[in-house]
This record gives C-alpha cells, structure tokens and sequence, in this order.
C-alpha cells in the first residue's frame, strides 16, 4: 500500500514521505548478515580455544615428560619408574587433552557446517581443516597394565581410547556430496 501512487488517502502520503520501504529491507539485509558474521566468529574462537587449552595441555604432559625421563627411567619401562603422583598427573593430564580434543573435533565440525550455511562452499573442508589442526590424541607410556588403578577413570578411559583409536583409523576411499560438488558442480 505505501508504493501505491493513489493519492486518495493522507495518512499513506505521510508514511511515503516518512519511510522508504526499500530502505527498511536493506536495513534488515544488513543486520542479519553482521549475526550471521558474528555468529561465524563467535564459532571459530570457540574452536580456536579448544586448540588453545589443548595445546596447554600437550606441553604440560611434554613437561612432565622432560622432568620425569632420567636415566634410570630410559633403561626401565617409564611407567615402573614414575612415583605415584606424578602417574595420577599424566593420567589426568592425558584424559583432559583427549576430552579437549574430542571437543576441538565437534567444534570444527560445526564451524563447517555453520561456513556452509554461510555460503562458504567450495573447498570449505580444505580450509578448516589447513586453517585449524587438530593434533593426535595423547597416549600413556608403557604398557596399559600400568596404569590400571591409577584413576578410577582410567578402565572408562581406556575404552573410549580404542575407540577413538577404531574410529581414526578408518580411511574413506569413496567422496561424499560435498567432494561430488566441487568436482563436478555448477562451478566447474
């Protein structure tokens, strides 16, 4: 009603001249493209502070490593060689890397999905996964028997650790739609 040039009614001639009804829907554009950019950011510093505290993690288990790799401990297994507090440490060490990671892992998994939302379409998985790696899951030393007592988590610990070892080591030889549309889509 308010593009309609019809004179006949004077309260429409005042919002015509008050309000331009392109602007308003420019106006809307424009604010759902800054959420939808915030949101897109918002994303990748979640992921980036799952890498982050991830990365703390593996260089206090390298540290504790470091401290602990005395002579005595290279010519025994380095398990038998490690007081007590200092396994309960690597234990609990380890098990906060691999939740970190596993959490890191779902995070990238959701910047991909939310970057396709976007519009990010083509070589999208290229470049989360070049942009933000995710390093290998963190294993005890020595045998398992080992460890077995040292935290009440450790026999949970160590299934969910097979299989996310399973999991990993499952190549896929086929493409999916994704791999289908950047080979063969419309933009190529």
């Amino acid at each position: 009603m308010v593009k309609n040039t019809d004179s006949g009614n004077l309260y429409l001639e005042r919002i015509r001249d008050l309000h331009d009804p392109s602007m308003h829907v420019k106006t809307i554009e424009d604010e759902l493209k800054g959420t939808m950019s915030k949101a897109l950011g918002n994303q990748g510093h979640k992921l980036m502070g799952f890498i982050s505290r991830m990365n703390e993690e593996r260089k206090k288990y390298n540290k504790i490593m470091a401290d602990n790799d005395s002579q005595e401990n290279k010519e025994t297994e380095l398990a038998f060689g490690l007081t007590q507090s200092v396994k309960v440490l690597l234990v609990t060490n380890v098990q906060n890397h691999n939740m970190l990671r596993k959490e890191a892992v779902t995070a990238r998994w959701e910047l991909l999905v939310h970057r396709q939302a976007v519009g990010f379409i083509t070589s999208n998985q290229k470049f989360v996964n070049e942009n933000f790696p995710i390093p290998p899951l963190l294993n005890l030393p020595g045998k398992a028997e080992d460890w077995v007592g040292i935290h009440k988590d450790q026999e949970s610990h160590a299934q969910t650790k097979c299989q996310q070892v399973a999991k990993e080591a499952v190549t896929r030889n086929f493409g999916d739609q994704l791999d289908w549309w950047e080979r063969i889509g419309r933009w190529r």
